[in-house]
């Protein structure tokens, strides 16, 4: 039997393919609504693999990503990215934050 054959043969890919994979995989669980799915994709996934990934990921997406993430984790991953996407995560939190407030405050 071949290497390529032998089902017990662990695949290599480089960080380059590794991030793509985890990219188009967390852009498709997050368009499906699957955050469970989605969370549980980044979990083994190292910091700067993880802000790799949701810089790539349409605007829409990047928080929705961002807040799947533990605090611990969110922490390197926010150093990780690149300053206009932190800048931009800041500012949907800002509003969402005034949307909370906002809410509690309708009758």
């Amino acid at each position: 039997m071949t290497e390529a054959q032998n089902p017990s043969t662990p695949l290599t890919v480089d960080r380059r393919e590794l991030q793509e994979l985890v990219r188009s995989q967390l852009q498709v669980l997050l368009e499906q609504g699957n955050l469970p799915g989605a969370k549980a994709l980044l979990v083994p996934v190292q910091p700067a693999d993880v802000a790799e990934a949701i810089e790539d990921l349409p605007e829409a997406m990047q928080a929705i990503a961002f807040r799947l993430l533990g605090k611990g984790e969110a922490i390197e991953v926010y150093e990780n990215l690149d300053t206009t996407i932190q800048q931009a995560l800041i500012e949907d939190f800002k509003r969402q934050d005034v949307l909370d407030i906002v809410d509690k405050m309708s009758p």
